[in-house]
């Protein structure tokens, strides 16, 4: 027996250590015919031990075929062997490894189904916090008395509580969307498996199975886009909002976000827009209409399609019935009550500038990341609408065609808060707002600065000034109707708008001084102080605003305090939150409270007698007319103890309007609404509105004219004055 050597050795390594032998030394292996094997296997398997017999000689001469036959059939089968084994082996691991494969799939299809459904979803905040989600962009504009006058984007009417609903508005939107809303957790199952048998049945989509609560959902979070993701998304933030809120909590909560047509969200929106009411005074048809839109709100809104709001009335009616809401006998006497659609108001005709003034002002206060808000204004619905048909009938045809006449009106309150703003004739037709945004001349409107500053230099009212021709600096000042009255006190020259004692004044006290007080009044567009100022000041040459002179003039009316004109109170959202209060106002002073009532009393005369008699109402006024050269602009702005306002009327080209004044079109416009601004206030007395009797020196002048009248003769004097023109 050869000796067993204890060693293992690979059977490839074997054949590979035999195919790399060279020269004499393979033979340790096999002989050369590779018929005499010089080992011998002793056990098959993937290791082999082998054993090398040190004593055999084999001859060249005779091969041992028997030998090699062994050998091949030894290899053969120790090969078969292994080669099954590798296989046997190959096909545990490749079930093995399918098995993973299959339960990694299986886990990635899970993970991404999940990914699918929630990634992305969003939380559900707490009952207070929903009521301001994912609301469209809306603003509502308030008025003073709390109502409201219009709304821009979407509409949602005030909060409706549901223990403030009659029981047959709720129940008409459970019979018709969710009859089994207080008995589901957010999902009705049962419904979903009736939708579907009727969707198979019909081949189409004819019945939808979501929940309330499952509409809510879509309403807060989600799109209106029908898809498998989209509601099974739907399904997972139903149930959350059921955990989250009590079955009460989520129906009001539906009941005021609903899409309900005719940019209507909620029950009150919806109430308001098509009946004129609140949800509280809602019928049992009106509610039943209402409740049968959410399914299609745009192409069933009664404002568009009353005939299709009332087939969908019936169908609630009678869900009601089958629900037992109520009985056959209230279905039958609500299917016969007469629903009469209010005519949805063009707002933005008469308040449309308004509405940008307020929008421009709430924005800056409060910034652009609350898209829902509701602006409380300081404007009377009332005034609003008074200026506005009175700039219409007033202008007539000339507010139409080609070049057609505008007019803007402004009226603010002794706290500044503006109760009307008109911006021209036509909001649909052109929003250039001419309160704030046109620079016109203010003509002889603006004298009142002109007079201010002669008193505040110490000139009196009834000092005597000659209207008669003027040059200075080369600059020719003209009259209206290019006569010239002689001597006149400067109270009369302001009340008869002369042109030539004007530009007198102006130069006697100095232009900068002049412009220094129109700037502190409130007029922004005055040259700097220091810069050069034209003489031609005096006849209001230096364009500015509507809004500025109103709010110049509005210091007269507060004896000499200033306050800044605004538009809006407060900003709330629609939850009633404040966002916004506007702080209480500090007047600032800016006239001398005796100059101002000197000043009121020269204003005053020219509405008593003077260019500005067209304004007179039932009480104290005082004001002043104004004309820019070649009629290009017509002003008329004045005050009561109240309200003052101001009146512009011109072309937008700046071409001629032939011959209209401030005493015609814009003071006839400024009566109208101050008319109407004062109805139900008492008549309080103007401060300084008193006009002068004749002083001492006044009469001995008086007299010494009346001496040299009559030395001259009974006939008058050719272009020498009446006495009674000189101190009128």
């Amino acid at each position: 027996m050869a000796e067993l050597y204890q060693r293992t050795v690979p059977v490839g390594l074997i054949f590979r250590a035999a195919q790399a032998q060279q020269g004499p030394e393979r033979r340790f292996f096999v002989d050369r015919a590779n018929s005499i094997p010089l080992i011998s296997l002793v056990r098959i398997r993937p290791y082999l031990y082998w054993t090398q017999p040190p004593e055999t000689v084999l001859s060249e001469n005779r091969p041992d075929f028997r030998r090699g036959i062994d050998w091949a059939k030894l290899r053969a089968a120790a090969a078969q062997q292994h080669l099954a084994q590798m296989i046997q082996q190959r096909a545990r691991l490749t079930w093995r490894r399918a098995a993973s494969i299959a339960a990694g799939l299986v886990l990635l299809a899970v993970f991404s189904v999940w990914v699918w459904i929630y990634w992305g979803l969003p939380r559900v905040p707490d009952a207070e916090s929903l009521w301001a989600l994912n609301r469209q962009a809306s603003v509502m504009f308030v008025d003073r008395e709390g109502d409201i006058l219009g709304v821009r984007g979407a509409y949602y009417g005030r909060r409706a509580p549901l223990s403030e609903l009659p029981d047959y508005v709720p129940q008409a939107f459970l019979a018709i969307e969710d009859r089994r809303f207080y008995q589901h957790e957010g999902v009705d199952r049962m419904a979903v498996m009736r939708a579907i048998l009727a969707n198979l049945r019909a081949g189409e989509t004819v019945q939808g199975g979501s929940t309330i609560s499952q509409q809510l959902a879509r309403n807060l979070f989600l799109t209106r886009r029908q898809t498998v993701n989209r509601k099974l998304r739907e399904m997972v933030l139903a149930s959350r909002i059921e955990r989250r809120l009590t079955k009460d909590e989520i129906l009001e909560l539906y009941l005021n976000r609903v899409y309900l047509g005719d940019q209507a969200y909620g029950v009150d929106a919806a109430a308001r827009r098509f009946f004129g009411k609140t949800a509280a005074e809602l019928t049992l048809a009106e509610a039943a209409m209402i409740a049968g839109l959410p399914r299609a709100p745009s192409e069933n809104a009664p404002t568009r399609n009353l005939e299709g709001a009332v087939e969908r009335q019936h169908v609630v009616l009678d869900a009601m019935v089958e629900a037992g809401f109520i009985s056959p006998e209230q279905r039958d006497e609500a299917r016969a009550q007469r629903i009469r659609i209010v005519e949805r108001p063009d707002s933005e005709r008469s308040m449309g500038y308004a509405f940008d003034l307020a929008v421009e002002q709430a924005r800056a206060a409060i910034g652009d990341n609350t898209p829902d808000i509701v602006i409380h204004m300081t404007v009377d619905r009332q005034v609003q609408e008074a200026a506005g048909s009175s700039i219409r009938r007033r202008l007539g045809n000339r507010a139409f065609g080609r070049r057609p006449l505008q007019a803007a009106f402004m009226a603010v309150d002794r706290e500044g808060g503006i109760r009307a703003l008109v911006g021209g004739t036509d909001y649909e037709t052109s929003k250039f707002n001419r309160v704030t945004q046109a620079l016109r001349q203010p003509g002889s409107a603006f004298k009142t600065f002109v007079y201010t500053a002669a008193i505040e230099a110490g000139l009196d009212t009834e000092d005597v000034r000659y209207d008669e021709p003027v040059v200075i600096d080369g600059w020719r000042p003209r009259n209206y109707d290019d006569g010239y009255r002689g001597a006149v006190t400067l109270r009369t020259a302001f009340a008869q708008s002369i042109n030539t004692v004007a530009a007198e004044v102006a130069d006697e006290v100095g232009p900068r001084r002049v412009a220094d007080v129109a700037r502190r009044l409130g007029v922004t567009s005055m040259p700097d102080r220091g810069a050069f100022v034209p003489p031609s000041i005096a006849l209001g040459s230096i364009e500015t605003t509507l809004w500025d002179m109103t709010s110049a003039f509005a210091a007269f009316m507060n004896d000499g305090l200033r306050v800044d004109a605004h538009i809006v109170s407060r900003v709330t959202n629609a939850a009633g939150q404040e966002l916004y209060v506007r702080p209480a106002d500090q007047p600032q002073r800016v006239l001398d409270e005796g100059v101002a009532r000197r000043m009121t009393s020269m204003m005053g005369a020219v509405v008593l007698r003077g260019t500005g008699t067209a304004a007179r109402l039932d009480r104290d006024i005082a004001g002043k007319t104004g004309t820019s050269s070649d009629w290009r602009d017509a002003w008329f702005v004045g005050y009561s103890a109240d309200f003052t306002a101001g009146v512009w009327v011109g072309h937008d080209d700046f071409t001629s309007m032939g011959r209209t004044t401030g005493g015609t079109l814009p003071a006839q416009i400024w009566a109208d609404a101050m008319r109407v601004a004062h109805r139900d206030v008492e008549a309080h007395p103007l401060p300084g509105i008193e006009q002068p009797a004749y002083t001492p020196h006044q009469v001995e002048m008086a007299s010494f004219f009346d001496e040299l009248a009559d030395a001259f003769g009974e006939s008058k004097i050719e272009g020498f004055p009446d006495l009674p023109e000189i101190f009128q």
